[in-house]
């Protein structure tokens, strides 16, 4: 497992992620969703319009997701590397590499 308790967590508890897609011009492509849920190493989140992420990972699956957390007296963040696919109206990230940030 990639994702751990508290990690999972952080992505629970964010009021939004961060999605990083690659663009054909090589140009990273970042957008700013609302909550995800984990199962395992997977993440989540439904898809309202995301059509350059989704034209993005026809090309190149590979992505980065992004969650933050606040609370009182601090802050936990994270940063997760893996591939992702559109499946049933619904971005799912598979985390391969996480960091804690914060």
């Amino acid at each position: 497992m990639v994702i751990n308790e508290e990690m999972k967590g952080v992505i629970e508890n964010s009021a939004f992620l961060t999605i990083v897609t690659m663009c054909p011009d090589r140009m990273p492509h970042p957008i700013i969703v609302g909550k995800g849920e984990v199962e395992g190493d997977n993440i989540m989140v439904g898809v309202y319009a995301m059509k350059v992420t989704q034209e993005n990972l026809k090309k190149n699956d590979c992505a980065m997701l992004l969650a933050a957390q606040k609370f009182d007296g601090g802050a936990k963040g994270c940063r997760f590397t893996g591939n992702a696919k559109v499946v049933d109206g619904k971005f799912v990230f598979t985390a391969t590499k996480a960091e804690a940030l914060i």
